[in-house]
């Protein structure tokens, strides 16, 4: 399998896979559950109707990013969220703000893929899209954020057991660490105890561009400094 040199000099064995994992200290004074007075966990879906597709190239956090907008509650228009708008304004943009010199933007040098979810999110704040971003700092804060608050755009670890759906609909976290992704979380299944992923590789990945994830796998992976954002 070929691999690919990111921005920070870590490698990706799929080119789509271009997350890079950035972390703030101040992030800590914003947490999700400072939105909320609810504590109850309930079944919840961000209905989210555009399925961007990235294609074969980087980006992911920029689609990420903007995947959130389209989703309820922001709903941003489908006109002005697009995928040219995710490549070219979110991820070019996080580019040229990350701690890491280059990026794929027109005249960037060095060329190179990558950047993280903190440098898209900030984009957003900058140009005006969101007005603010909370965190979740452990799997309690996950639940009531995604139950109560909105869609987290969400940074992980992704591993050859994810890239393709079981039978159920399932991802898993098993097999070999391919890359880094970003996507959101669009729904949580409390009863049953899996979280609902909207994916950037359209809607032929999947279920129509969608999977199910398990609280367990999802806890795995928050104990891999994932990034869980959630925008106000």
């Amino acid at each position: 399998m070929e691999e690919f040199i990111l921005k920070d000099g870590s490698i990706t064995k799929d080119r789509r896979l271009d997350r890079i994992p950035q972390s703030d200290e101040r992030s800590k004074m914003y947490r999700v559950t400072a939105m909320t007075t609810e504590r109850q966990p309930i079944n919840k879906i961000h209905l989210c109707t555009t399925f961007l597709d990235q294609g074969t190239e980087g980006a992911c956090p920029g689609f990420g990013c903007s995947h959130a907008l389209l989703a309820e509650p922001k709903q941003i228009k489908r006109q002005i969220v697009t995928a040219k708008f995710a490549r070219e304004t979110v991820y070019w943009g996080a580019q040229k703000i990350d701690p890491w010199p280059g990026g794929s933007y027109p005249g960037a040098d060095p060329f190179y893929e990558g950047s993280s979810v903190l440098a898209a999110v900030q984009v957003l704040l900058k140009l005006g899209f969101i007005n603010g971003y909370y965190h979740a700092f452990s799997f309690t804060d996950l639940v009531i954020g995604v139950c109560y608050v909105g869609p987290p755009v969400v940074g992980v670890n992704w591993y050859t057991g994810m890239q393709e759906v079981d039978k159920d609909g399932f991802i898993h976290v098993t097999g070999e660490l391919v890359g880094g992704h970003c996507l959101i979380i669009s729904g949580i299944n409390w009863f049953e105890e899996y979280f609902l992923l909207h994916n950037s590789w359209g809607k032929r990945w999947g279920i129509q561009g969608q999977a199910k994830i398990s609280f367990v796998d999802v806890a795995k992976l928050m104990n891999q400094h994932g990034d869980f954002i959630f925008f106000s």
